[in-house]
C-alpha cells in the first residue's frame, strides 16, 4: 500500500512537470518590474555635493539616497524630509535622520526611504545638512538654498524652499 501511495506521488510529479512544458520549451515568467534607473544631482553650493537615488524603485527593495558632502565644518546632521502623494506639503515630523544612520560619516550617508516608498505613488524629498553656523537645503535642480541665522546671520530661505515642493527631489516606485 505504501509504494502505491509513492507511485502515485510520483506520477502526480511527473503529469505536473510534463503539463509546463511544451513543445520542449520551457516558459518563465518574466519579471513584473521595468529596470531601476538613477538620478544624481550635482551641488557647487554648501557642504552637499551629490544625491543619488532610484527613479523608479521596486515595491519592497531599498530605496537607497546617498548623499555626499564636504565641509570645513562638522556635519552635525544630514537629513530627509519627505512628503508622499501628488499634493506634497512640508510636514516637519516627516523626517529621516541621516546623523543617526551607522552609514553616518563626515563625508557622506545613505538614507534607505524604503518605508517611504509606496507602489504607483510619488515621493517628493528634499535634503537639509546642518552644521554648527547654517542650515543648508537642496533642490532637484543643483540649487542649495540657506539659513545662516542660527550661527549668527541674517539669510534664512528654509521657509520659501520648504513651502515650494516643485524644488524637491521626486521618485515614483514602480
Amino acid at each position: 500500500m505504501k509504494n502505491i501511495k509513492y507511485l502515485l506521488v510520483m506520477i502526480i510529479a511527473l503529469i505536473t512537470t510534463v503539463s509546463c512544458v511544451e513543445d520542449e520549451n520551457v516558459y518563465v515568467e518574466p519579471s513584473p518590474w521595468n529596470a531601476v534607473t538613477t538620478k544624481t544631482v550635482n551641488y557647487t553650493q554648501g557642504p552637499l555635493k551629490t544625491v543619488n537615488f532610484p527613479n523608479n524603485p521596486i515595491p519592497g527593495d531599498a530605496v537607497n539616497v546617498v548623499l555626499a558632502y564636504v565641509s570645513a565644518e562638522p556635519i552635525l546632521e544630514a537629513r530627509i524630509y519627505f512628503a508622499i502623494g501628488d499634493n506634497p506639503v512640508y510636514v516637519k515630523a516627516n523626517k529621516i535622520g541621516g546623523e543617526d544612520d551607522a552609514s553616518f560619516t563626515q563625508t557622506g550617508v545613505t538614507i534607505n526611504m524604503k518605508d517611504q516608498s509606496q507602489s504607483g505613488v510619488k515621493t517628493s524629498f528634499y535634503v537639509r545638512i546642518a552644521t554648527a553656523n547654517a542650515e543648508f537645503y537642496y533642490g532637484n535642480d543643483g540649487t542649495m538654498y540657506i539659513d545662516d541665522t542660527p550661527g549668527g546671520g541674517t539669510t534664512d530661505e528654509s521657509d520659501a524652499f520648504k513651502g515650494d515642493p516643485t524644488l524637491w527631489n521626486v521618485f515614483t516606485a514602480q
